[in-house]
């Protein structure tokens, strides 16, 4: 009871601080673009480059030393088997450095590089890689989007606003597919916002459950976003996804705890701390699960660490946000619309 009644009292107040976690990550990750060129930091696989794969049982260090000395951007890994013995080293270069590398790595290990044989190769253009990362984030964007227009549908009055954001999304999702790639990069990004600005009206004013389900779910991105180059994370086409799967896992506690306090038959607190027990445990059930499986395949230094690890941050960030910003917004509108009535 005395938790209730503080709960009621600063539930209001509880919203500064995710407010103030998702400015500080905003904030980050534009000076993080305007230091690097872009808001993340991408790997081989979207930048281009080449990946030299070789066993051997030389420290990562050494290798490391030796190869600093003619090339600064460079990255190498270890893989070891299940007990932590060193299996392979993995050298990640960029493209115009790769002659460069295999010289250095020649002369090192005294031993002529033959694909196949003693090394395995893999080579990334960087067009190619470059176009397939802009594929990925207009997936991000389309799926995000796809998603808010879902949970308006869901939440929201209106058969007739409903049947325009159905077709404001299907011309976003035209114009993403065909004409975004293809046209001026500031001309693509004016008609965006044009669109994303419109639905985001249309969802704020028709639908504060809808919007507060969207606004959970942007802020679980960012936040993950911004931590995972804070911590220097290399995103690969893999840690992109991550994000994709990501969309999925912010809004479903967030959907559970919308309808529960919507279609209540009880008071609101009531309502709100049985979709926390219950969406609470299914999440703390996937961070479980999740970290189990990073467990087995940490010492592989598989794409799939990469996914885990995006995974759990962004679960983490997913209690967060639910259960505070969300949970904040859907009670103070019930309670007006409480009022109202």
């Amino acid at each position: 009871m005395n938790f209730e009644h503080w709960y009621d009292k600063n539930y209001k107040k509880l919203l500064i601080l995710p407010a103030a976690v998702l400015t500080l990550s905003l904030i980050y990750i534009t000076i993080f673009y305007f230091q690097t060129g872009d808001i993340i930091n991408k790997d081989v696989s979207l930048t281009g480059g080449t990946t030299f794969t070789i066993q051997t049982q030389i420290s990562q260090q050494d290798l490391e030393n030796t190869i600093s000395q003619t090339i600064t951007d460079f990255e190498v890994k270890t893989i070891s088997d299940n007990a932590g013995n060193q299996i392979q080293l993995v050298i990640t270069v960029n493209e115009q450095n790769t002659e460069t590398l295999e010289k250095i790595l020649e002369d090192f290990l005294g031993y002529k590089l033959t694909t196949g044989n003693n090394v395995s190769k893999e080579t990334t253009s960087a067009s190619l890689s470059t176009d397939f990362y802009k594929q990925l984030i207009v997936a991000i964007l389309l799926a995000f989007f796809w998603m808010a227009a879902v949970v308006f549908i869901i939440f929201s009055k209106g058969a007739k606003t409903k049947f325009w954001t159905i077709i404001l999304n299907i011309a976003l999702g035209f114009f993403m597919g065909n004409f975004f790639l293809k046209i001026n990069p500031v001309i693509s990004a004016i008609i965006f916002l044009a669109f994303a600005t419109i639905l985001i009206y249309i969802y704020i004013k028709n639908s504060v459950p809808a919007f507060a389900v969207m606004l959970s779910a942007f802020a679980d991105i960012v936040m993950t976003l911004a931590l995972v180059n804070f911590i220097g994370i290399k995103l690969s086409t893999a840690g992109i996804i991550a994000f994709l799967m990501l969309i999925g896992y912010s809004v479903d506690t967030d959907i559970l705890l919308t309808t529960r306090l919507l279609k209540k038959h009880e008071s609101t607190n009531k309502a709100l701390f049985g979709a926390f027990k219950t969406g609470t445990t299914m999440t703390i059930t996937s961070i479980i699960a999740i970290a189990t499986a990073f467990i087995v395949v940490l010492s592989f230094k598989s794409v799939l660490n990469q996914i885990f690890t995006i995974l759990l941050i962004g679960l983490a960030f997913d209690l967060f946000n639910t259960w505070i910003t969300n949970a904040s917004i859907i009670k103070w509108y019930t309670s007006d619309s409480l009022l109202t009535n």
